[in-house]
């Protein structure tokens, strides 16, 4: 067994307690210091030189920074001027909001919570709607403090980034603290996804479907044909809009001989199909709550 220049001058070295260690400018830990950066590193079994890595650690610090939030102050003390969270990003401008959402399909509390941290109470509901109705705003409230509205806008995207654009609303006008918004904008549904902007109407809705004035019997052959299913609802709507509608239980079928009196897009798998209701039908369940979490 070789022992190198190093190796003597460890031994050599007289045990001392932890609050006695030399420092290192003095002799002994200059010449330890200057004999190790000067020895040879023996060659690798390949006989190819070995790399050379740093050899002392003086501190170790472990850093772990993951964070799905980020608020940004840069106006130095007072309200914060951006914030961000995992679905969406919020820049505050003189009273205008630019509300950049990263993920239509994030769960709607972080929305909430996003705002919350501008002092503002205001709901963002971004709804599966119909084709053509995505990135439109398709209803909401506003209780601004003392009869005061918000302006609300959903900025286009440039037509080059169209498929990659975030959906962007700005907020502005009586942009304040005290009162509450629900904004409801619309985006793409998964497949299946029944749709927020779809209700009974009276006759096709697209016309293509022509499904009214069919029997039911009809009515479903020709939806089994397209891949489709049946989504039913029993009332009357008039031409005008006017008139009552209810959905039965998911279970109940009416009679083959029933007529169809409208019909429009359910989900991209179903279709609903109006049907007067008679005597003896079930009677209404109850229905989801408008506004959705």
């Amino acid at each position: 067994m070789t022992t190198s220049r190093v190796d003597a001058l460890v031994a050599g070295l007289a045990g001392v307690d932890d609050d006695r260690l030399p420092g290192p400018s003095t002799p002994g830990a200059g010449e330890l210091l200057t004999a190790i950066t000067a020895e040879e590193r023996p060659a690798s079994p390949t006989g190819r030189p070995s790399r050379r890595y740093g050899r002392f650690a003086i501190g170790v610090v472990a850093v772990a920074a993951v964070s799905a939030v980020v608020a940004l102050n840069t106006g130095g003390p007072g309200p914060i001027r951006g914030y961000a969270n995992a679905a969406v990003d919020i820049r505050r401008t003189d009273g205008t909001y630019k509300v950049h959402v990263k993920n239509v399909y994030a769960d709607q509390r972080q929305f909430r919570q996003a705002f919350a941290e501008f002092g503002l109470d205001v709901t963002l509901s971004i709804v599966p709607v119909s084709p053509g109705h995505e990135r439109q705003i398709l209803g909401g409230r506003d209780d601004g403090p003392n009869g005061t509205s918000r302006v609300i806008t959903v900025l286009d995207c440039p037509r080059a980034q169209a498929t990659a654009c975030p959906l962007t609303v700005e907020l502005s006008g009586a942009v304040t603290r005290g009162g509450s918004s629900t904004i409801i904008i619309g985006r793409a549904a998964r497949p299946g996804e029944t749709y927020w902007d779809h209700h009974p109407r009276a006759g096709d809705n697209p016309a293509s479907l022509r499904l009214t004035g069919r029997s039911v019997t009809d009515a479903l052959a020709l939806l089994r044909r397209r891949n489709l299913t049946p989504f039913y609802v029993l009332g009357q709507q008039n031409p005008d809009g006017t008139g009552s509608w209810y959905n039965p239980p998911p279970t109940w079928r009416p009679d083959g001989d029933r007529h169809v009196t409208g019909a429009w897009n359910h989900s991209s798998r179903s279709i609903g199909l109006l049907v007067t209701a008679v005597k003896g039908d079930p009677g209404p369940v109850p229905v989801a709550d408008s506004f959705p979490d």
